[in-house]
């Protein structure tokens, strides 16, 4: 008899883990007719799956290529100005026990107090699954995690967050199963009726800043990096932005992944951290990594004549602890945050 759809899906996963097969092959070995094994390919390329046929044999990829190398993900326009205004947020970690969704949703107040429409949000919007954290997730398994996302993540009127997909955390998944977890995730919102998130792609995306009056464009780009910490909070976009030629800078550059809030220039680029809306973790304590909690509302005016961002203005929010933990570095139940003060 034929499998359910789930189970093919399922089983053509397993097949192609193995992997490149035909199509013929993979009919075969899931007892499915190849018109069949073909719906159930395009329905996990639906579902979010990286599903491939580079060249002759269907495969099973992982996060694929950066955004970017595809153009640009979204065309973002100035208002008459040529002003641009939106909030930013990176490496929310939800299903941590070290999340903290009430900086979180203190700082979409804060947004839609301000009149923003767009949060660009730099990566790592669950906390993914691997041996070391293991101890320390609030949800269990990929769907659990997007579910929660869908969930929890705040919600304001009028207001949509744009997500690159970070390379680890949710890129774990992508590694491990072979899914589009960015795609996913878009699509786990949307089953939940939620229309105000977007998927911008993996690691980086490029959003092309358009003034209204004149047309002229310049680039900003949304950026979950990666790599560790280092001691001077600047050094770690430096070396970026020193890595590329003349041609390919971005006007704007937010990178997300070190937990650390810093804004400035570097190669006549503007530069921003955002911090992160996660509590300093076992694995963070360990290495003396600081976490900066917080978030940013940023300002751009852009040159009609010429498209360049002339003027940069970031105003970063940062939340302190007012004190130390009860059952802080617990491996086995639930932490007990301290009251924070913005």
């Amino acid at each position: 008899g034929i499998s359910p759809p789930s189970k093919s899906r399922t089983a053509i996963s397993a097949l192609l883990k193995k992997g490149p097969r035909s199509l013929a092959a993979i009919a075969s070995d899931t007892n499915l007719t190849r018109g069949q094994a073909l719906d159930v390919l395009d329905e996990m390329r639906a579902g979010g799956a990286a599903v491939e046929l580079p060249t002759g044999l269907w495969s099973l990829g992982g996060a694929g290529e950066a955004a970017y190398t595809k153009g640009a993900s979204l065309q973002y326009e100035s208002d008459d100005n040529g002003m641009y205004r939106f909030g930013v947020v990176s490496d929310t970690h939800l299903g941590s026990k070290y999340e903290r969704l009430d900086v979180l949703n203190d700082l979409y107040d804060r947004f839609e107090k301000a009149g923003i429409q767009r949060v660009f949000h730099a990566g790592n919007w669950i906390e993914g699954e691997a041996t070391f954290n293991k101890h320390d997730i609030l949800a269990v398994g990929m769907d659990s995690q997007l579910r929660y996302l869908a969930s929890y993540y705040p919600k304001r009127p009028g207001i949509t967050t744009y997500a690159v997909t970070g390379d680890d955390h949710e890129g774990w998944y992508a590694q491990r199963e072979g899914i589009d977890i960015g795609k996913h995730a878009e699509a786990e919102m949307r089953r939940n009726g939620r229309d105000d998130w977007v998927n911008l792609g993996y690691m980086e995306a490029h959003i092309e800043l358009i003034h209204k009056q004149s047309r002229k464009s310049n680039i900003l780009a949304v950026v979950h990096a990666g790599g560790g910490s280092a001691y001077a909070l600047s050094y770690a976009p430096q070396k970026i932005l020193e890595s590329l030629e003349g041609g390919e800078k971005p006007g704007c550059a937010i990178y997300g992944h070190y937990h650390k809030i810093w804004a400035g220039n570097i190669r006549n680029v503007w530069v921003l951290l955002p911090g992160t809306t996660k509590d300093q973790d076992p694995f963070m304590r360990k290495r003396r990594i600081e976490a900066h909690v917080g978030g940013a509302l940023v300002e751009l005016e852009q040159d009609a004549d010429s498209g360049a961002l002339v003027s940069f203005m970031p105003r970063m929010v940062r939340y302190f602890n007012r004190g130390f933990y009860k059952d802080r570095w617990s491996h086995h139940g639930p932490v007990s945050p301290a009251e924070r003060s913005p």
